[in-house]
């Protein structure tokens, strides 16, 4: 494939319309409109990798090949959050190697986020097991974990449901271990899925609001609610009988 004939001179406004990418949550829409935009300048074939550096004829046209293989990662470069500039190699370490420097790139951010194969199902089972139960907003929190599950089966993984309500347990503050607790001890194995540790979940979480939830009364029990006896006792005991005159 012949290298584009004109000079590349990209439109702002036109890029302007590419989101910049963050991560998981908008890599589809940032890979179609980075996709849509380099196909209409004829530079897409960088990134997809049919136009290489070993296809050019004489010297002239690899330096221009090098030119706009900067360019085009440049301009992806520009799309993409500061933590992820990292990521960002303007060297080639073997341009017969390697397609370009733009496919490079591109290939690490689609390991990273793109929802197809090992490295997509992984970035999405790792951020699952980094979710928190916010006890504030404990239905949210929940639903967090649903969405990753839910993609996790469109990258083509789908998770044992006691797997699945495991992950969530382990979401909880760590003064919530004694609901987690009593919970793998409680329901039946039958029943130990997303939907049963959810409502024990958010039960627990409405009683935080009214009362005593149920794992801090099951650590009053266990301590603090036994020594605050054994001290009434003691000012009890020590008081003694009244001064005699």
């Amino acid at each position: 494939m012949a290298l584009p004939t004109s000079e590349v001179k990209f439109d702002t406004n036109l890029i302007g319309r590419i989101p910049i990418l963050t991560g998981q949550d908008n890599y589809d829409i940032w890979h179609l409109r980075i996709q849509t935009t380099l196909s209409a300048y004829s530079v897409w074939e960088f990134v997809d990798g049919t136009l290489t550096y070993t296809a050019q004829a004489d010297t002239a046209d690899r330096l221009k090949w090098k030119l706009l293989d900067k360019w085009v990662l440049g301009l992806m470069a520009s799309t993409i959050n500061d933590s992820l500039l990292t990521h960002v190699n303007y060297e080639w370490t073997d341009p017969v190697i390697c397609p370009s420097i733009s496919k490079a790139l591109w290939d690490i951010l689609k390991g990273l986020f793109g929802t197809v194969g090992i490295p997509g199902q992984f970035n999405l089972f790792y951020q699952a097991l980094h979710i928190r139960i916010n006890p504030e907003n404990a239905n949210y929190s929940i639903n967090e974990y649903h969405i990753h599950f839910r993609k996790l089966v469109e990258a083509g993984y789908n998770l044992p449901k006691t797997l699945r309500a495991m992950i969530l347990l382990s979401g909880l503050l760590t003064n919530y271990f004694a609901l987690a607790s009593t919970i793998t001890q409680t329901v039946e194995p039958v029943n130990f899925n997303m939907s049963t540790v959810s409502k024990w979940i958010l039960m627990d979480m409405d009683l935080h609001a009214t009362r005593k939830p149920l794992h801090a009364r099951i650590s009053q029990a266990e301590s603090g609610g036994q020594s605050s006896s054994s001290v009434n006792r003691t000012n009890v005991i020590t008081r003694g009988p009244p001064p005699q005159n």
